[in-house]
């Protein structure tokens, strides 16, 4: 038993089963999901055009369902065929690409252009390529939006304290904008919170954390991962972390 607590832990591979189930985990202790929706549908709301919506990275669809219905047609970009599954279902309007974001083809002028909590699987040296992909996608009036978590979160206390390193949103936008000052950007940020009752799914929501880190060598092991969940995320009403959102509106002057 000794030697299973210790032994390094494999990270979720975003393209298997796994990662859709902790996923799952993710989405049904958390109000990111329910936030982000509620400010989402306000700003869809005042669009003056709601003729193409593409979601970048639609994951299991849940998002695209609820945005879809205000838009003639939608793309879902997903590349993950367990998530697709579940996408389809929720929305099977959507015309659905399988490709990646960087192999994606959109040939029509979008209205609304989304990619939530997706960057993390994208090297960051490669950020604003994404960011001028999604925005070359965009009509004369259209919007995009980038989803990610808040560098000062605890998802991102995770990745500080197994690797040493962060995401942060606001320095892309910052550097996307030297090279781009015809473009109006501005930033948002979403108090949000995960809370599980049991040690076991606040284990499995931390190494889904985790996994969205490409280096995780053996850095982490199933003694580090609890041991981290109890002096860190323990709270009167389980287990608690925070996971605040950052939301990048980007759109021509």
């Amino acid at each position: 038993m000794a030697d299973e607590i210790d032994a390094p832990l494999e990270a979720y591979a975003y393209d298997q089963p796994e990662y859709a189930s902790a996923f799952g985990t993710f989405l049904t202790h958390t109000d990111q999901k329910t936030k982000a929706i509620g400010w989402l549908t306000d700003f869809v709301g005042g669009l003056p055009l709601r003729r193409l919506f593409v979601d970048a990275g639609a994951g299991e669809g849940s998002t695209t369902a609820v945005l879809g219905k205000f838009f003639d047609r939608t793309i879902a970009i997903e590349p993950n065929r367990a998530l697709r599954v579940e996408l389809a279902r929720r929305f099977p309007e959507a015309e659905i690409v399988e490709a990646p974001i960087a192999e994606a083809r959109i040939a029509s002028p979008a209205d609304f252009v989304l990619c939530s909590h997706v960057f993390y699987h994208i090297p960051q040296t490669h950020w604003i390529d994404t960011l001028e992909r999604l925005t070359s996608w965009l009509g004369a009036d259209g919007a995009a939006v980038v989803l990610l978590q808040n560098r000062d979160a605890d998802g991102m206390a995770l990745l500080r304290e197994f690797f040493g390193r962060h995401f942060d949103l606001a320095a892309a936008a910052r550097e996307f904008k030297t090279r781009h000052d015809d473009w109006e950007i501005v930033m948002h940020t979403l108090n949000c919170e995960v809370v599980l009752d049991d040690l076991e799914s606040a284990c499995t929501l931390t190494r889904f954390f985790l996994s969205d880190h490409p280096g995780w060598g053996r850095a982490v092991t199933l003694r580090r991962v609890q041991e981290y969940v109890r002096s860190h995320f323990t709270d009167p009403r389980g287990y608690r972390l925070s996971c605040d959102q950052d939301v990048l509106v980007l759109r021509r002057r």
